[in-house]
């Protein structure tokens, strides 16, 4: 179990965020982590910031905060934040089509950047990205939230060859489904389309992805960086 580290965690207001950073506070860790909402966490060795996450100045500036309060040893990030809206590319805006690349993309792109200059120094560290299987499956009006996704899956898989020399670990995380603010905007029909395109009745856990990091993380190599939480297959 991991204990007595340094975490740094992405969109922690609710949800997936939320619930992870509770569990590895209550195992001793201490954990850092930000949304565009205000503090929600007032436990002990809990550190939050507010910050925009499509905004790149935001992103150093607390990068920066961060690598100061752990002077530098920072053991895991975790890219949790994403945005969703479906909508046909040919019907959607400007606007939503950027924020959606900024924050499910550019912005875990921009933090590994500066996060992994630390891990180098410290020579090991684990970098976790919550991708969707949106990134393998073609559903319509989710072409510009799946090209974000499918696009951080490769980033992983290369930043792996590129760190791997260092000991820093880096995998992706497919997640078929947990309730979430972002999850719960798909409907009924949609879920149960889900379930019959993997071999599963049952979608994924807080336990479940919680365990996985745990196991990920004392491991010697990451071999196989896109991984299903159960190791579901598609039919």
């Amino acid at each position: 179990m991991i204990k007595n580290s340094n975490i740094v965690i992405t969109g922690t207001s609710s949800g997936i965020g939320k619930e992870l950073t509770l569990k590895f506070l209550k195992n001793g860790n201490k954990v850092w982590g930000c949304s565009r909402k205000k503090d929600s966490i007032a436990i002990k060795n809990y550190f939050h910031y507010k910050v925009d996450l499509s905004d790149p100045s935001k992103i150093e500036e607390w990068v920066y905060k961060v690598s100061e309060d752990t002077d530098g040893k920072i053991d895991i990030f975790v890219s949790n934040a994403a945005a969703f809206e479906r909508k046909l590319n040919s019907l959607d805006s400007f606007k939503n089509i950027k924020n959606t690349i900024d924050i499910n993309l550019t912005a875990p792109i921009l933090i590994t950047n500066m996060i992994s200059k630390f891990m180098i120094q410290n020579k090991k560290g684990l970098i976790i990205y919550f991708s969707s299987v949106a990134a393998i499956i073609n559903e319509i009006g989710t072409s510009v939230y799946s090209s974000s996704k499918s696009g951080l899956e490769t980033f992983s898989k290369t930043l792996n060859q590129e760190l791997n020399k260092f000991n820093i670990k880096i995998a992706s995380l497919r997640i078929l489904h947990v309730p979430s603010k972002l999850s719960n905007k798909l409907n009924s029909q949609e879920i149960i389309n889900l379930k019959n395109k993997f071999k599963t009745n049952k979608f994924g856990t807080i336990d479940k992805i919680f365990n996985k990091i745990n196991k990920l993380y004392f491991l010697k190599k990451i071999s196989k960086n896109n991984l299903f939480c159960d190791e579901l297959k598609k039919k």
